[in-house]
């Protein structure tokens, strides 16, 4: 059976319960004697409070937001246009941040992994000695793997792909080597 009530209990129940379990009844909480009010003035009727302005999200009831001047925004924090901008204006701004990222100096820390990068004339130099005979990539590699840390990677492929390309061309040129054709 569920623990819930089937119906809601009157008041009189609920007193009833109350004092059966040993707790105050609602009428022994409120206060003996009521405060005596100063019968001499009545008080004016006190207006009511204007409505506050309410942001509804539906399309009829939207009203244009209230304009933010750039004085009252708190410092530090970027400004909200206050109207939306034209695609015009839009490319006008990107291309004006571009220039200044261009113009401003380089981080040290973006510095440091431009150094930690091989160039990309060394990796292609690199996997063109790999394919081409195999033995040429492995100093290119060596020094990737040992002085570029962010292009290890690339020194992996290029040990991968020489050492096949010395195992196919070591069994075609020296064909005693494979096992099948060894009479």
């Amino acid at each position: 059976m569920s623990a819930l009530p089937q119906r809601k209990k009157s008041a009189e129940e609920i007193a009833k319960l109350r004092e059966e379990m040993g707790l105050p009844s609602a009428a022994t909480n409120a206060p003996a004697e009521a405060p005596k009010e100063d019968v001499s003035e009545p008080e004016p009727p006190r207006p009511k409070p204007a409505a506050k302005a309410v942001r509804s999200l539906r399309r009829s009831e939207r009203q244009p937001a209230p304009e933010v001047s750039p004085a009252s925004a708190p410092a530090g924090s970027s400004a909200i246009p206050a109207r939306r901008h034209s695609e015009r204006e839009l490319d006008r701004m990107r291309r004006q941040e571009a220039m200044t990222a261009l113009s401003a100096e380089v981080p040290p820390a973006v510095a440091h992994l431009k150094k930690s990068l091989a160039h990309p004339a060394l990796i292609a130099l690199g996997y063109a000695l790999a394919f081409g005979g195999g033995v040429g990539a492995f100093p290119v590699a060596l020094y990737i793997a040992l002085k570029k840390p962010y292009s290890r990677h690339h020194a992996g492929l290029m040990v991968m792909i020489a050492v096949l390309v010395v195992a196919f061309g070591a069994l075609y040129l020296f064909p005693n080597l494979n096992p099948v054709h060894a009479s």
